[in-house]
């Protein structure tokens, strides 16, 4: 399925409850978004072997990116109003999402981000949970706020960087791992709330 056509199915007018259905699909190009304002879509099991850049893009309802692949991807300054979720996301390189606007959930259970991610100056609104997720390189939480929580339960980061970083609510670090030890909550700068290790 060629770019061109995924975007014209996605700029549709926005009504509640509105899913676009492009599960399991092959993008034979880059997809870029940059700048869209979107309708709900549902990515799910789809493929992006070129990468994904929806810079300045605006999803409207729920955003599935579960279980897809993809070489890298771009959402730099998105803001997505409903639910984010990468579940079992499997992305070869960088994942960007510096400066992206959260409304929902931000989901990344069980994700393989081979060249991390960058959630840096990102603010989320409801949970972000990495849930036995697994990043490698650096994944940059600078200057990034969790008003519903932060859940890193098993996952397992090569290296974090997480100066001025706010969790309000729930810091769940159990059993996460940071390079070969523990992921402990004092990692973290501030967190208000309380915590889990």
């Amino acid at each position: 399925m060629r770019a061109a056509e995924i975007r014209a199915r996605l700029e549709q007018p926005y009504a509640f409850g509105d899913c676009v259905d492009l599960r399991g699909i092959i993008c034979e190009d880059r997809l870029v978004l940059d700048g869209s304002v979107l309708t709900g879509l549902d990515f799910t099991g789809a493929r992006f072997p070129l990468g994904i850049s929806a810079r300045g893009a605006q999803f409207r309802g729920l955003s599935w990116f579960r279980n897809i692949e993809a070489d890298n991807a771009d959402f730099t300054g998105a803001v997505f109003h409903a639910d984010a979720r990468f579940d079992a996301a499997r992305f070869r390189r960088r994942l960007a999402m510096p400066g992206a606007e959260l409304r929902g959930v931000l989901q990344f259970d069980s994700a393989e981000l081979s060249g991390g991610v960058d959630l840096a100056g990102a603010v989320g609104y409801g949970n972000c949970s990495f849930e036995r997720a697994r990043l490698g390189g650096i994944s940059d939480l600078h200057g990034s706020e969790w008003l519903g929580g932060l859940w890193l339960e098993s996952a397992r980061f090569e290296q974090i960087r997480s100066g001025e970083m706010l969790v309000h609510g729930r810091l769940w670090t159990r059993r996460a791992r940071l390079a070969d030890g523990a992921l402990p909550p004092e990692h973290f700068d501030i967190s208000f709330g309380y915590t889990y290790a």
